[in-house]
């Protein structure tokens, strides 16, 4: 296990343009991004252990945030997941928080910095 990076980010999701989108952002922000559309390469980068925070899209199919959220869990323990949802969500069940989409780039970058995400509990 590898000390945690705050900010570092591995950033995963299947809509590329959404991808890109978060990536500029971020990375615009100060941030370290790894962006990848392959969960065998977030796979990869969340085993290293060097990040902070793992940032989940809703375009994610649910048995594979469950395995990022696995590894990551035991890799990278001091780090928080967020997830990114196109509509409300009840119980976060693989997330710390949750970000919706068309809150915009400040509410994302906040939330990555730890100052705001829903943190709710139902799903």
């Amino acid at each position: 296990m590898s000390q945690t990076n705050s900010n570092v980010v591995v950033s995963v999701g299947k809509n590329r343009e959404l991808l890109l989108l978060r990536d500029a952002v971020l990375k615009s922000a100060g941030f370290d991004v790894f962006t990848t559309e392959n969960e065998s390469e977030a796979l990869a980068r969340v085993s290293r252990g060097d990040c902070g925070v793992l940032l989940v899209c809703y375009s994610t199919p649910l048995p594979i945030k469950r395995q990022l959220a696995s590894v990551f869990r035991k890799q990278c323990p001091e780090g928080r997941i967020i997830a990114i949802a196109n509509q409300p969500v009840g119980k976060l069940e693989v997330a710390d928080g949750v970000v919706f989409g068309i809150d915009g780039p400040e509410v994302l970058i906040d939330a990555l910095r730890g100052k705001s995400a829903n943190m709710e509990s139902g799903d």
